[in-house]
């Protein structure tokens, strides 16, 4: 959805870019700080999982090929990894019966 609205609103990008990627960055920051104390595996992998999407938002907004390309890569390898993630906690929860 980003990347279809940088083509229509690509001013809008441009001049309120450093905004948006400070507060991604900031975001990305704070929830991997917020990870920090969670003890709970599934959480600690959801919460990861908002502070890298605050890293696509911040790969998006650079308006740049090398940046969207990274997006891309982040995005498709985000998925696969923590999928694999969730699948090994629930796995872990059945033979040891704790998330901990």
């Amino acid at each position: 959805g980003l990347i279809r609205m940088s083509l229509f609103l690509n001013e809008f990008f441009f001049f309120y870019g450093y905004l948006f990627i400070s507060l991604s960055l900031s975001g990305c920051l704070y929830i991997s700080l917020f990870c920090l104390v969670q003890s709970d595996l599934s959480v600690i992998i959801a919460y990861s999982s908002v502070s890298h999407m605050g890293f696509v938002i911040c790969s998006l907004f650079t308006l740049t090929d090398l940046g969207l390309v990274g997006g891309y890569f982040l995005m498709v390898g985000h998925g696969l990894i923590s999928s694999g993630l969730f699948y090994w906690v629930g796995c872990m929860y059945d033979r040891l019966g704790t998330r901990s």
